[in-house]
């Protein structure tokens, strides 16, 4: 009986944690504004426009931490990470990789004005 027991409270805990894992990576609605932290204008990005081209952890390095939120850890100055800005421009990761000639994987040329719109 004391098995069955366990079996059946094990299989709920779990059934609980593939719940919420899934909440948890569900993408916000597209027009979620990203800030950079600087003087150009908040980026209006569309997850349903990159759900297809990337993978989640190509942007959201630390989701196996449960952090999603890129301002977590990349602040607008200081700290470990580097600032948001940097970060957002790397040419190996995130934006610019994708959205500039000169990135590692170019997908869609952008100008600055295209993403960071007044």
């Amino acid at each position: 009986m004391k098995k069955i027991v366990l079996f059946v409270v094990a299989c709920v805990f779990s059934l609980g944690l593939a719940v919420g894992a899934a909440q948890a990576t569900d993408a916000p609605a597209d027009g979620l504004k990203v800030t950079n932290y600087g003087k150009k204008a908040a980026v209006t990005f569309d997850h349903s426009k990159h759900k297809n081209e990337a993978r989640c952890e190509q942007c959201h390095h630390k989701a196996s931490e449960g952090k999603y939120k890129c301002g977590e850890c990349h602040k607008a100055k200081g700290g470990d990470a580097p600032s948001f800005k940097k970060a957002a421009h790397n040419k190996e990761k995130a934006c610019w990789s994708c959205h500039n000639k000169r990135g590692k994987t170019p997908k869609k040329i952008l100008k600055c004005n295209q993403c960071h719109k007044k």
